[in-house]
């Protein structure tokens, strides 16, 4: 009995190191292939122990609708507005939000793909 305590406490504490790993590459592989664009912030997620975040952004003429990390706080007030999004260049699926650095400039905002109509 001993035995399987062991392991199941030694898969424990494999699947944490996993988990910090995955996110390190992640983070990584951001850093090193960075590129940057604006997202509009358009859906905050509510689950009973959770939040998610989802934004739009464009890349090469295409669409992406995405999540990323929990819901900033007075999320109410931020949704429909626009932020930096930092991506891969290799996975443009994998991104971070940086919600300090709120883009309001209407020029930079329709060079991101985003139509004038969809500013307001």
């Amino acid at each position: 009995m001993k035995i399987f305590y062991r392991s199941l406490i030694v898969c424990m504490i494999l699947g944490l190191l996993g988990l910090f790993v995955k996110g390190y590459l992640y983070q990584k592989e951001i850093k090193e292939n960075q590129k940057q664009t604006v997202c509009k912030y358009v859906l905050c997620k509510t689950f009973p122990k959770t939040t998610e975040s989802f934004f739009t952004y464009k890349i090469d003429n295409n669409w992406y609708k995405n999540s990323y990390g929990h819901c900033p706080e007075d999320s109410e007030k931020k949704i429909n507005k626009y932020f930096r999004v930092y991506y891969s260049s290799k996975d443009f699926s994998k991104i971070v939000v940086d919600f300090s650095k709120e883009v309001t400039d209407s020029t930079e905002i329709v060079n991101a793909g985003f139509s004038v109509n969809k500013l307001k």
